[in-house]
């Protein structure tokens, strides 16, 4: 017992590893991303698109191997939100992974058939998937933020970074890309928030894998 013990803790400590470096790779990300994507931006831009695409990516593979761990250690205090936001959340981040496949043809398509750019994004089922992938992305962080506020063996502030910046960060991205580049700043405040807030809880789980069991927050508040 005690060395599957040990090795359950070990898993954690690394599930908490990666959240604090996935942190980072989305502000990285943001940074680097062109706050509007045109045939000119994606040429003139190219390498920093791709290096982005490629940070986003690695961030959403980092994210679905520690958010597991986060949520395993301190589902006691989450309740069902808990479960909610991190099913939604995992699912958020897999399809905006997904969907980020397009950051890499997008130079190729830029140079040979500009026309091609926009047809592409308005094709139904890109449409589709680009707006569940939004939805449940922004969706599952908010919720699974605000289960971490009420998980009393979390730091209150990594539930409120997480809750405001997946919304905020996304939310600005599209603003950005689709009406006007001014909110872009706004798109990397919410990747900070999000990145910190992250990062924030994993170190907690790297440091104490194995958290004090609580009453489900089902139990102590109402959702």
């Amino acid at each position: 017992m005690a060395e599957e013990a040990g090795a359950n803790e070990r898993l954690l400590r690394w599930c908490g590893m990666a959240l604090v470096v996935a942190g980072p790779l989305i502000v990285a990300a943001s940074l680097l991303h062109p706050s509007r994507e045109t045939a000119a931006t994606i040429i003139a831009s190219e390498s920093r698109l791709v290096a982005a695409h490629i940070l986003f990516t690695l961030y959403g593979v980092l994210v679905m191997l520690g958010l597991p761990g986060l949520y395993a250690a301190h589902r006691g205090g989450m309740g069902r939100l808990g479960l909610t936001g991190f099913l939604v959340a995992m699912l958020g981040t897999y399809l905006i992974a997904v969907t980020g496949y397009f950051g890499f043809m997008a130079p190729v398509l830029a140079r040979e058939a500009p026309a091609t750019l926009d047809t592409t994004i308005q094709y139904p089922p890109v449409v589709v998937s680009s707006g569940v992938a939004a939805i449940t992305f922004i969706g599952g962080y908010a919720l699974f933020g605000i289960a971490m506020t009420r998980t009393a063996t979390l730091p209150r502030l990594s539930g409120v970074l997480v809750a405001v910046g997946g919304p905020m960060h996304l939310l600005s991205f599209g603003i950005s890309q689709l009406v006007s580049t001014a909110v872009w700043v706004l798109a990397v405040i919410g990747a900070a928030s999000l990145g910190s807030g992250l990062a924030l809880a994993g170190y907690r789980l790297w440091r104490s894998p194995a958290p004090l069991r609580q009453p489900s927050s089902d139990k102590q508040t109402p959702v």
